[in-house]
C-alpha cells in the first residue's frame, strides 16, 4: 500500500512539472543556491531532472548543493552522472576530486585531477584541488606551489589566494597570511571570507579594534556565517561591549555555530 501511495505521489509530481520547463526549474534552483537555500535547490533540481533526465547542468548544480548539505554519496553520484553524460567536462572531475579528497580518498582524487588537466591544462581549480590534497598529505611546499600555479594562470582566481592565506594562518605566519588576504581584497573588495579571516588573525594577536572593523565588513557582505558572529562577539567583549557581544553570540547560535555556546554560558547568563 505504501509503495502504491509513493508511486501515486511521484505521478502527481510529474504531472505538476510537465507544464513547467526543466530550464525554468533550473533557474529557480540557481536562485535558491545563491540564497544558500541548498535544500530548496535540490528539490527544484529533482523536479528538473524528472522533466529532463539528461540535464547535465542540473546534475552538476545538484551535486554542488548536496555537497554543501554534506550529502557526500548523493553528491558523488551526481558528479559521476555529469561525467557519464559529458566525459570532457573538466569541472565535474574537479568537483568529484575535491569530494574524494574530503572523503579521504586521495588516490581517486588525484586520478580525477589528472583527467581534468588532460582536458584543460589551464584550469586553475584543478591546481587548487591538487594543492589541497598535497596539504592534507603534509607536503606544504608542494601545496603552495600548486596554489601559486593557479594564480599564475588566473591572477584573479580568488580561491587560490584564500587557500594560501589559510595555509599561512595555520602555520601562524601572520604577515604572509595578511599579505594574501590583502591581495584577495584588492581583487574583490566585498569578499566576506577574506575580511573574516583577516579579523580572526587580528583577534588572535589582540588587535581588537581592527578585528572588529574587519568582522563588521565580513558580516556586511555575508550575514549568514555563524562563526563570524562568534569572532566579532569576542572582539566586542575585549572592547568592553558585553551586551553587544552576547547579541552576536546569540546570533551565532541561531546560525548553528557551536563555538559560541561556551561564551554564552560564561558571559551571558
Amino acid at each position: 500500500m505504501k509503495k502504491l501511495f509513493l508511486s501515486y505521489m511521484l505521478f502527481l509530481a510529474i504531472l505538476s512539472v510537465s507544464a513547467q520547463k526543466a530550464e525554468d526549474l533550473y533557474q529557480d534552483a540557481l536562485k535558491k543556491i545563491e540564497a544558500k537555500d541548498y535544500k530548496g535547490a535540490v528539490e527544484k533540481l529533482d523536479l528538473a531532472l524528472i522533466v529532463n533526465p539528461n540535464y547535465k547542468e542540473a546534475y552538476m548544480q545538484r551535486g554542488l548543493a548536496k555537497k554543501e548539505l554534506l550529502q557526500y554519496q548523493g553528491s558523488l553520484s551526481d558528479f559521476s552522472k555529469v561525467i557519464e553524460l559529458d566525459p570532457k567536462m573538466a569541472d565535474a572531475y574537479d568537483e568529484r576530486a575535491d569530494l574524494y579528497s574530503q572523503m579521504g580518498k586521495e588516490t581517486e582524487a588525484l586520478k580525477d585531477i589528472e583527467h581534468s588537466l588532460k582536458i584543460d591544462s589551464l584550469d586553475p581549480k584543478s591546481y587548487v584541488v591538487r594543492g589541497d590534497i598535497y596539504r592534507k598529505r603534509g607536503n606544504g611546499k608542494e601545496a603552495v606551489h600548486q596554489y601559486e600555479k593557479a594564480i599564475k594562470i588566473d591572477h584573479k582566481y580568488e580561491s587560490a589566494y584564500m587557500k594560501l592565506a589559510i595555509y599561512h594562518y595555520n602555520l601562524d605566519q601572520k604577515h604572509k597570511a595578511i599579505h594574501e588576504v590583502n591581495r584577495l581584497i584588492k581583487i574583490n573588495p566585498k569578499h566576506a571570507g577574506a575580511y573574516a579571516l583577516k579579523g580572526e588573525l587580528e583577534l588572535s594577536h589582540k588587535q581588537y579594534k581592527q578585528a572588529l572593523m574587519d568582522l563588521d565588513k565580513s558580516i556586511e557582505y555575508d550575514n549568514t556565517v555563524g562563526s563570524t558572529y562568534t569572532f566579532r562577539g569576542t572582539a566586542k567583549l575585549h572592547l568592553g561591549m558585553k551586551k553587544a557581544a552576547c547579541e552576536d553570540w546569540t546570533k551565532a547560535q541561531e546560525l548553528g555555530d557551536v563555538e559560541c555556546e561556551e561564551y554564552l554560558e560564561k558571559h551571558c547568563k
